[in-house]
């Protein structure tokens, strides 16, 4: 084994420490113990080990030390206990503080910054809680640094309502902050004082900017570029379009704009070769260098990647001073050591995980990949080099530079594997070959945006020219990252399997609407919610199920709330068929994504009363409204109705239909109407179902949406008692979030996503 894992047989005293910590780590997460037990043990261990020599007790100690430090970190910090103080309400206070984290963007026209309290006035009591809030305010939102007073409504940030959603909860939680305040207006913040110009974050905030305005110049007309280079070389990400940054997910590339030890080490061969050409010695160049790519990580965030990419750095620089070269693996060990002293719920973080895991690999697996390409590339090994060909002379520095590249890049794509299938469910196949382009083009890029920000300190076009030369590149790459992104198997997405033969999945969209079916290894879906909700839910729900698109898509009606989210869809990943109904309605909504379907040239097929959708072969939808010249003037009477059919239980799908379709379906189709389950939406006239069109379709389930506004779309407490009254759960879907209902040969279970309240019907 120590033949095929050579750093086996090195000294590597920050690989056991680093292990201790990481189980210390994950130990106090899972067990609810105090931090005083855990450092009574590292004192106890600690005092064993000064006593007997043992390297065993040393490592106990670190680990219950870190443990320790994570309880205080987590479940005994002040953000906790302010989210234990605040628990489920909502408190109108007065906070005063510093603007811990630089304002990034929420929603259309709100940002949201994280502020360190060092006072809280609520419900008239003055707190001093030294916690970290989130703060959600109109743009723009103060700066970094910035001493501020919010006036706002603090609580608890909420869990995900859908599966699939972003946990900013938890997200949040691991990074020290449990609580927002939502401020309603911009004058609701007050600045007190701003940043020093002198400290070190003003500096980099606006060094950041001068940056971004620099890499700019000459550029400006062409926004998509100029927001690619910023987020290459500064981290800055917000603007580019979300299909651009799909694109390069797609392709194993997004790493280019994580900033992250290939940036780093960019920076700091540019800063070396610029160093030396101006004869600057080496001991100079590393005192140089090593400030400049820490001030590199604080430009660019601050992120994981980049201070692990700059502690490996120093400590590979400080060793080139001296006489011995520090072990690679080592110095790694000795990032995420250091790392996981500062914060240790990093451990948690994707992108701590990604990247330590991605270059351990490239360091354990990189060289003797190369050596194997060597090895089956080798022109004669018993022929000596001095007598070799000038053609294989040639060749073999073409093996050397591009096996090179290969064995990096294939050690990377082995090592982010894991983690991209856990979180992103997919697997790239073109990664390898797509790095092989991209890593040197971007270099070129990188090093042309150095001289471009070199220029302009100067006055004058310099910076202009070589900005132009950097679109040409930046062009040449965009287009090959397209290129590739479009090419058969590029990628796949490896979802879960469905956890029944038949399961439905309805979304949580407030006042609007969407539903899920899945069956046989196939997606329906009725409903897309509204626009703003695809990015965040829909997509990342589509591709938890290892599908980029579904099959097909139904839109009852032309409502924004309901088919939103179909023009997102349909741009990124348009679906096999488009269903909607046969009735016209005034819709803008409606209308947009006609034209965007006939562009596109996506079928679209319209349905009527009494037409059947085959799912697979064991789900079938059946439209049971609207007939064919029905006179409707509310959009919510001209909604498609349907029926889900499986074995042996029944989905009625009623989306927002009103008074006047419901009643046309107990005049018209009683036959049709018994089912096990209703999923209805509200009606804008905002009078809740009929008791007699709950007696003709006899569930034992209803899923209504609920939401605080507007007005007609708030539960009616009467109706839900009277429904009850008839032995019937109502699930809410303001209090159970996104429901799934499993549908077996047995029966069907229904699970609130948000809750977690439970409801089985078992088939007699």
């Amino acid at each position: 084994m120590t033949g095929i894992f050579p750093f086996l047989r090195q000294r590597l005293p920050f690989l056991g420490l680093l292990l201790a910590a990481i189980a210390g780590i994950l130990f106090s997460d899972f067990v609810a113990s105090p931090s005083g037990v855990f450092c009574a043990l590292a004192a106890v261990f600690l005092l064993l080990a000064l006593c007997l020599a043992r390297g065993p007790w040393i490592y106990l100690s670190v680990a219950c030390a870190f443990a320790c430090v994570h309880v205080w970190q987590t479940r005994e910090s002040t953000s906790q206990e302010l989210a234990a103080l605040v628990k489920a309400g909502r408190f109108l206070v007065v906070a005063r503080g510093s603007v811990f984290s630089d304002p990034v963007a929420y929603g259309a026209a709100h940002e949201r910054f994280t502020m360190r309290v060092e006072s809280l006035e609520i419900e008239g009591k003055a707190l001093r809680p030294s916690a970290s809030v989130a703060v959600v305010t109109p743009a723009p939102a103060p700066a970094q640094g910035d001493q501020v007073t919010v006036t706002g409504s603090l609580q608890v940030i909420a869990p995900p309502r859908n599966p699939g959603e972003f946990d900013a909860k938890s997200w949040m939680a691991r990074n020290g902050v449990t609580c927002q305040i939502d401020v309603a207006a911009a004058g609701d913040v007050l600045i007190d004082r701003k940043a020093p110009d002198y400290a070190l974050i003003s500096i980099a905030n606006r060094s950041r900017k001068w940056m971004e305005q620099t890499l700019r110049l000459g550029i400006s007309d062409d926004p998509v570029v100029c927001d690619f280079l910023a987020g290459m070389v500064l981290g800055v990400t917000a603007s580019i379009p979300d299909a651009l940054q799909q694109e390069f997910r797609n392709t194993g590339t997004y790493h280019l704009f994580s900033v992250s030890g290939l940036h780093v080490g960019m920076i700091a061969l540019i800063l070396w070769q610029a160093l030396k050409i101006g004869g600057v010695s080496r001991r100079w160049a590393v005192l140089v260098i090593i400030p400049a790519l820490f001030f590199y990580a604080l430009l660019t965030g601050w992120k994981p990647s980049s201070l692990r990419s700059a502690v490996m750095s120093a400590i590979f620089l400080i060793g080139m001073t001296s006489s011995r070269q520090p072990v690679p693996i080592n110095s790694l060990c000795a990032a995420a050591f250091l790392i996981l002293v500062q914060w240790t719920n990093e451990i948690f973080n994707p992108g701590f995980q990604l990247s330590f895991l991605v270059v351990a690999a490239i360091l354990l697996l990189a060289v003797p990949l190369h050596d194997l390409i060597r090895k089956h590339c080798h022109p004669d090994s018993f022929v000596p080099r001095q007598l070799w060909t000038r053609s294989q002379k040639w060749a073999w520095e073409a093996v050397e530079g591009l096996g090179g590249l290969v064995s990096v890049s294939l050690a990377a794509w082995v090592g982010s594997l894991p983690l991209t299938l856990w979180y992103f469910h997919m697997v790239s196949f073109s990664a390898l070959p797509a790095n092989l382009l991209i890593v040197p083009l971007a270099f070129v890029i990188m090093v042309t945006a150095a001289l471009a920000l070199f220029g302009g300190v100067f006055p004058g076009t310099l910076a202009a020219i070589f900005n132009n030369a950097n679109w040409v590149f930046s062009k040449l790459l965009l287009g090959t990252v397209h290129l590739i992104s479009c090419l058969p198997a590029s990628f796949v997405y490896v979802g879960s399997p469905a956890p029944a033969p038949v399961s439905v999945t309805v979304f949580d969209f407030g006042a609007g609407g969407g539903a899920g079916i899945e069956s046989a290894g196939r997606i329906w879906l009725i409903d897309c919610g509204p626009k703003h909700e695809f990015g965040g839910v829909l997509a990342p729900w589509l591709r938890s199920r290892g599908k980029p698109a579904p099959e097909g898509v139904i839109l009852t009606h032309g409502d924004a709330r309901h088919i939103g989210g179909a023009g997102e869809l349909v741009g990124s990943n348009p679906p096999g068929v488009i269903v909607e109904s046969m009735l016209d309605d005034r819709s803008s909504q409606r209308n947009q994504l006609a034209k965007r379907l006939l562009e596109l040239r996506i079928p679209k097929s319209l349905h009527r009363a009494g037409d059947t959708i085959r799912i697979s072969k064991d789900a079938t939808l059946r439209v049971l409204y609207p007939p064919p010249g029905i006179p409707r003037d509310v959009a919510d009477d001209k909604a498609l109705v349907l029926r889900l059919d499986t074995a042996r239980t029944r989905v009625l799908f009623l989306s927002d239909a009103g008074p006047a379709t419901l009643e046309w379906l107990v005049q018209n189709a009683p036959s049709e109407l018994p089912a096990d389950v209703i999923i209805k939406g509200a009606p804008r006239s905002g009078v809740p179902m009929d008791t007699a069109f709950v007696d003709a379709v006899r569930p034992g389930l209803i899923v209504s949406t609920a939401a605080h506004f507007p007005e007609s779309e708030r539960m009616d407490e009467s109706w839900k008692r009277l429904v009850e009254a008839r032995g019937i759960r109502v699930f809410r879907q303001d209090l159970s979030g996104a429901v799934r209902i499993d549908i077996r040969p047995q029966g069907y279970e229904a699970s609130g996503f948000f809750d977690g309240s439970r409801f089985s019907a078992p088939l007699k």
